[in-house]
């Protein structure tokens, strides 16, 4: 076959309404056809789109005239029965109409990313379902103007679809000035700066008296004439045929800026089209087909501070209400700017919570410190601030009993309830009860390792060495000190810095050689004076430390 032949031949299966498979090409060549070059010139013509299985590897072909069409008749369809989403097996099911023979299990990627850049289908937030903008918004019309608009719109379509995926705002333009091509310029005017078209503000009734010299009385008057003429059955199918085509231009987004020339013209096409519009609560966006019955089911607080501003929780909740019939990422930028909302009225505790949360571990403030300046830096604050807010204890936040050391009570931390030193002396007593032996350091520690999940070595050490409980014994072993060892180490330390004071007072060697042969009982020699005075000094040093 010769280029000709093929290109009579791709064009003759441009039209056909159904998939057909590279061999169904081939058997309608004729027996010398070449499967090679057939498959080559069908590939690289743009006016097809390739259907793959996942579960077969024999591909299917379809014009994307005749695709865009299906989705059109499809979206009506929808429209009518109020079904304005689908699962996977469902659309599965719908897509199988375009065989001849058997049937898909899951819908073909390429017919579902087709469908969507003209906003016919988008992926919902939920797994394995769908949602239908346009179908959405002609569900609203009268089922007569529903079945106008789409077949205005596939005529506009050119047997190449591609020359038209930058053409349908251009198309929704023609419209609207089809329609306005019947009033004098004047007119025209006064209805486009009431709506808020002209200027991307609503002017008022004197305001446009003023541009045109005539009275605001007579501005009404005309408004209110022009108005009954627009909303002429034969001029609306212009507006409703503008508004699916500005969808369409914007892949199925249904929402739009306030105050922005886009929302004024679409609030005005959407009244033609009975479409409701509503504002989105503490934002800046409207929801087109949205009424604020809808809109006013905003997810509320669950009360768990990360879940209440994270994008994705927000935009699955709102999913959930089915409410909303618009994309993922329509519903992805409705989620950021409640999450954006949140985020501003969180309390500095909320926000230490956050940033020791995104450790996702125990930490010392300085870290955490660091960590909250990097999450919020509007809000920046100092060290020492953050520690104060930290050892409130508030949102969730424990001090884990290490020196400025924060958990979360969510991953298991308690706030210590006996110091540390009440714990190791608590250990070493009961130990002592069960063995009636020196408790080894090493026991103290496994035992210690039961009732704090984290614990400081350092800190350990100097709780069981310097602990006025405990008495050591050996290298690293302690017993629990008697009330009596304590009451004895009070009386020699009394005695001791008793003697010392009498050392003092003495000027001459010989009475301080008498006190000391009165103490020890013996003679002692005047050379051992400031030894034992030095000894008496370190061992009441000993016994006050």
């Amino acid at each position: 076959m010769d280029h000709h032949q093929i290109t009579y031949l791709l064009n003759i299966f441009a039209q056909y309404v159904r998939c057909f498979t590279l061999k169904e090409l081939a058997d309608f060549a004729g027996p010398d056809s070449d499967a090679e070059t057939l498959k080559h010139s069908l590939l690289a013509d743009s006016r097809f789109v390739q259907l793959s299985e996942r579960d077969s590897n024999q591909a299917h072909f379809i014009s994307n005239r005749s695709l865009f069409q299906w989705f059109c008749r499809l979206s009506v369809r929808l429209a009518q029965a109020k079904q304005t989403r689908l699962d996977k097996r469902q659309l599965a099911l719908l897509m199988s109409s375009l065989r001849i023979n058997d049937r898909w299990n899951t819908p073909p990627t390429e017919a579902v990313q087709f469908g969507s850049h003209f906003g016919f289908v988008a992926r919902s937030y939920a797994a394995n379902e769908y949602v239908f903008p346009i179908a959405h918004i002609l569900s609203f019309m009268p089922h007569g103007l529903a079945n106008y608009t789409t077949r205005r719109i596939m005529e506009a379509v050119s047997a190449d679809i591609t020359d038209v995926y930058w053409s349908f705002e251009r198309l929704a333009q023609e419209s609207i000035e089809k329609v306005f091509a019947h009033f004098t310029e004047n007119e025209c005017y006064v209805i486009k700066a009431r709506e808020g078209i002209l200027t991307a503000e609503k002017m008022t009734l004197e305001q446009v008296g003023i541009r045109q010299g005539v009275t605001r009385q007579r501005v009404n008057q005309i408004e209110s004439r022009l108005w009954h003429r627009l909303r002429h059955p034969t001029r609306a199918r212009f507006f409703c045929t503008a508004l699916i085509c500005s969808i369409i231009s914007r892949q199925g987004s249904l929402i739009v800026l306030k105050n922005s020339p886009e929302s004024f013209l679409s609030g005005f096409l959407a009244r033609f089209a009975h479409v409701p519009q509503a504002e989105f609560p503490r934002s800046k966006m409207l929801i087109l087909g949205a009424s604020p019955k809808d809109v006013a089911l905003l997810p509320k607080s669950t009360g768990v501070i990360h879940e209440d501003i994270d994008t994705d929780s927000i935009a699955t909740r709102l999913d959930a209400q089915r409410q909303l019939c618009v994309t993922s990422n329509d519903l992805k930028t409705l989620a950021e700017n409640i999450a954006q909302f949140r985020r501003k009225r969180l309390t500095k505790g909320q926000m230490a919570y956050l940033a020791l949360r995104a450790i996702g571990r125990p930490a010392r403030c300085s870290e955490i410190t660091e960590v909250y300046n990097t999450l919020f830096p509007e809000q920046p604050t100092a060290e020492y601030n953050l520690h104060a807010v930290l050892g409130r204890e508030r949102c969730g936040v424990v001090w884990i009993g290490i020196r400025s050391t924060f958990a979360l009570r969510e991953w298991g931390y308690e706030h210590p309830s006996v110091t540390l030193f009440d714990a190791a002396t608590g250990i070493v007593q009961e130990k002592f009860r069960e063995t009636a032996q020196p408790v080894p350091f090493t026991i103290i520690i496994a035992e210690m390792g039961k009732r704090r999940r984290l614990v400081n070595s350092a800190s350990l050490v100097v709780a069981t060495q310097c602990n006025p409980n405990l008495r050591r014994i050996g290298k690293d072993s302690f017993l629990p000190k008697e009330p009596s060892d304590e009451i004895q180490e009070e009386i020699s330390a009394e005695e001791l810095d008793r003697i010392l004071r009498e050392f003092e007072k003495k000027d001459d060697k010989r009475p301080i050689e008498q006190n000391l042969t009165s103490i020890s009982g013996k003679e002692s020699h005047p050379s051992r004076f400031s030894h034992a005075l030095l000894s008496l000094r370190e061992k009441l040093a000993s016994l006050r430390h």
